[in-house]
């Protein structure tokens, strides 16, 4: 299924059809996720939940010390066991500030993933949302356990990657429209787009259901001491995102930007993992950006 994943293609071949980010753009959405950065862990540090950077911005925190010069995100790892206890101190404390996405909480939100959204900001990276779900955001991947036996965590790992194909093309069929028009000229995509479209189509007329039975897949080990973890919502996916509890939640102090917050001890591997050389700067053609329509601070 690697050949039908859509969104590195998206971010390295089709983003550059829509708006880039000025660097004065760029300055400013950096400055509010940085903001709800610093407003998230606060809260975090308050409750005591455990977090550490993921992604490309545990990458920003090994390679530049903050982040990555041409990146306009933030992304975060928390265990499942913290999050709803998170996000209700978060809208409790910051009702009008920020608007919470989140899988099973939100009605209507198709993603695996959390999202903070800073309220009266707009960083529209799909046509077919609005409002509030356009604010400039973090992303929260949620750190699910996953089960010591080895057969029991293979057929995790099964159901979670197909699930999660399923709800992509569940997406790929319900924004359709918006898809081939981005796709449009680019032979690659435009095949990738029709084929996942047919797929979704299948299963469109129960995607609530199946949407709701993916989400829980995710979350089906619940031993908190279990030998393995796993980050299915991430950019590796389940498989490629699997590390030993032990080793992976264990952190290390290190600088981003102007403070000190929490990386993997193991980040070494967890970087290797998810970008390879990642020391070497990327040649700027092979640098993600993300598709943006319309952007306000």
């Amino acid at each position: 299924m690697a050949i039908l994943q859509t969104n590195e293609m998206f971010k390295r071949e089709l983003s550059h059809k829509q708006h880039r980010l000025t660097d004065e753009e760029l300055a400013g959405v950096k400055a509010v996720v940085y903001e709800i950065l610093c407003d998230v862990v606060a809260v975090c540090d308050d409750l005591g939940i455990p977090y550490m950077l993921g992604g490309g911005t545990a990458l920003g925190a090994v390679r530049h010390r903050g982040f990555i010069p041409w990146d306009d995100d933030i992304d975060l790892n928390i265990e499942r066991k913290y999050i709803d206890t998170l996000l209700d101190e978060i809208e409790a404390r910051y009702k009008d500030k920020y608007y919470i996405e989140a899988p099973l909480r939100t009605p209507g939100y198709l993603s695996s993933w959390v999202m903070i959204h800073k309220n009266g900001t707009v960083f529209q990276e799909y046509l077919v949302k609005s409002g509030r779900e356009n604010g400039i955001k973090i992303d929260i991947f949620v750190i699910e356990s996953t089960y010591d036996n080895p057969l029991r965590r293979v057929w995790h790992g099964i159901c979670c990657e197909a699930g999660l194909f399923l709800l992509s093309c569940y997406r790929m069929y319900l924004w359709r429209e918006e898809f081939h028009a981005l796709a449009a000229g680019n032979k690659k995509a435009e095949f990738v787009i029709r084929l996942k479209e047919m797929i979704g189509r299948m299963f469109a007329s129960k995607g609530g259901y199946w949407y709701d039975r993916v989400e829980r897949c995710l979350m089906r080990c619940t031993k908190e001491n279990s030998r393995y973890v796993a980050i299915p919502s991430g950019r590796g996916h389940f498989w490629g995102e699997l590390y030993k509890r032990e080793t992976f939640l264990q952190t290390v102090p290190m600088q981003f930007e102007d403070k000190i917050m929490p990386v993997t001890a193991d980040y070494d591997h967890y970087l290797q993992n998810l970008y390879g050389k990642y020391m070497e700067l990327p040649p700027e053609s092979a640098r993600e950006h993300h598709i943006i329509y319309d952007v306000k601070v």
